[in-house]
């Protein structure tokens, strides 16, 4: 990445953490808004529906219509109300109401919190005692109480202490909580699988069909237990949890019912996820229809780059929409890895160190180390003339780069670091010879090792053109280029073609590529 890239992340990650001290840590958690799910809500004791269907532990969110809340069985102070936050959060607050209609609130109250259920902490005054938060004063009002100094928790429990007429309660917890977001979305990831139906008319059981927020799905083409859907999250990243869903674009009834789950930082170790002292994988327990999402939170989070769910029984056939949820990746992308803008999430290099070629042999030589193709490829973004690979017409009269992606890949575009002479190097012969340069042409093929004339005329159809960028408004001498296809073109091989000014006194002309990039 570039020094200016690189500049713009800063700043962006300096804007979140000033983001974060300014009090930006004050957000609603998700019982208003419904991503808290039901199962995630419990209690001490509710009030039984047949005496009261307005009661009832789902109804613990603010704001609930008519008399609706969570209503304790019976008027004792030893009452509590759970709410798993499915992973952890910093909360700075809470904010509670009674029970609408009625004349029932919760006058004082004391909250404990823990990461897995099972030791719990209450939060304190600055006494070191604990700490007793005044509730609310009539059943309609939103009070909020500061929980000073924040608490890291997944668990949070409200303990009743005092109540008007009934302990009744409407609740909402505020805080942050980054790591509870979707991290497996397309294009970001790529989804494969280990077998697959081919498109048909309108129905689609390809792995792409398979993100959790699509109406089609991935089939597998083979019933047994060997099948696996596969996710490419980029640089690795935490995974907190995991969501699925069945086929919903056909009238056959098809969903997983259970599964396992690996993960894999290089795609050749594997790991079972596993909990607590356990010898064998975790099996969950997947959906009951096509339509309804069902939500695992891991107890033990892991870091991984790969992520393979593993079906392991299923409904009529294996079928299944899925989602990751986990920590999106800040900071530098890491070797192997880009980002096409500044701010945009990390994306492979589908080019990083992969084999490279260009029709003059010098620069393809292994022992030639001044201007190797290779150097284009190495990782490095280093913007002098030693590090980077070089291209010109000295002893070919159309110069060609090209890298092989090891197999067909669909190429949305490519980013080129170049050198411009910029007093870093003093061989200023080459400096010279760049403003020669006319244009660079991107090309996406099938072919290895095509001369410029094949590339441009290519009557079988297996060349298409990515881009070119030309020195109109002095565009080709920017140190970034960023050649965009409009389109994602399938091929394994990347060309990129240097053509120079017609009518000038030399006809010598240069294009120096500090790093190629594909995406």
């Amino acid at each position: 990445m570039r020094i200016g890239a690189r500049v713009l992340v800063l700043l962006y990650n300096l804007l979140l953490q000033w983001k974060h001290s300014a009090g930006e840590c004050a957000r609603p958690l998700g019982l208003t808004t419904g991503a808290v799910r039901d199962w995630q809500l419990s209690a001490s004791s509710t009030l039984p529906q047949d005496l009261d269907p307005e009661c009832h532990v789902r109804y613990a969110r603010l704001h609930q219509p008519r008399g609706r809340a969570w209503c304790a069985r019976t008027k004792t102070p030893d009452h509590w109300l759970l709410v798993d936050l499915g992973v952890a959060a910093e909360v700075t607050g809470v904010m509670t109401q009674g029970r609408a209609d009625r004349d029932e609130w919760v006058t004082a109250f004391s909250l404990s919190y823990s990461q897995d259920a099972f030791r719990w902490d209450f939060t304190v005054d600055v006494d070191g005692q604990r700490k007793v938060y005044s509730g609310n004063s009539d059943a309609h009002s939103v009070r909020h109480n500061y929980v000073e100094p924040p608490i890291t928790a997944r668990f949070i429990r409200i303990h009743v202490l005092e109540w008007n007429r009934h302990p009744s309660l409407r609740l909402e917890v505020v805080g942050c909580q980054e790591c509870n977001q979707l991290i497996s979305n397309p294009p970001f990831t790529k989804i494969t699988a280990s077998s697959y139906y081919p498109w048909i008319r309108k129905n689609s059981c390809q792995p792409e069909d398979a993100h959790i927020f699509t109406h089609r799905a991935w089939c597998a083409r083979h019933m047994n237990e060997h099948q696996w859907l596969q996710f490419d999250l980029g640089p690795p990243a935490q995974v907190v949890g995991v969501l699925t869903k069945g086929r919903p674009d056909t009238k056959r009834h098809q969903w997983v019912t259970s599964y396992t789950i690996s993960y894999s930082n290089d795609s050749v170790v594997w790991y079972s996820y596993k909990e607590g002292n356990h010898l064998h994988p975790k099996v969950f327990g997947g959906n009951m229809d096509r339509s309804t999402e069902r939500r695992h939170y891991l107890n033990q989070p892991f870091t991984a780059r790969f992520v393979r769910i593993h079906p392991y029984t299923w409904h009529h056939a294996i079928a299944l929409r899925a989602g990751l949820i986990g920590c999106p990746h800040h900071g530098e992308c890491g070797q192997g890895f880009l980002r096409v803008t500044p701010l945009s999430r990390c994306v492979a290099n589908l080019a990083y160190r992969k084999p490279t070629w260009v029709n003059d042999r010098r620069h393809g030589w292994k022992d030639w180390h001044y201007g190797n193709a290779a150097l284009a490829v190495d990782g490095s973004s280093d913007t002098v003339l030693a590090r980077c690979a070089i291209l010109d017409n000295y002893y070919v009269d159309q110069p060609v780069w090209m890298v092989d992606l090891g197999w067909k890949e669909d190429v949305s575009g490519v980013i080129l670091t170049t050198w411009q002479g910029a007093g870093q190097d003093k061989v200023m012969v080459y400096h010279d010879y760049l403003y020669n340069l006319d244009h660079l042409t991107v090309y996406v093929s099938n072919r290895p090792r095509l001369e410029s004339y094949q590339l441009t005329l290519s009557p079988d159809g297996n060349v298409t053109r990515c881009a070119v960028i030309s020195r109109a408004n002095n565009a080709l001498f920017r140190e970034r280029l960023h050649f965009d296809c409009g389109t994602t073109l399938p091929g394994r091989f990347v060309y990129i073609t240097a053509s120079g000014v017609p009518n000038r006194w030399t006809q010598l002309y240069t294009a120096v590529f500090c790093e190629v990039e594909v995406y």
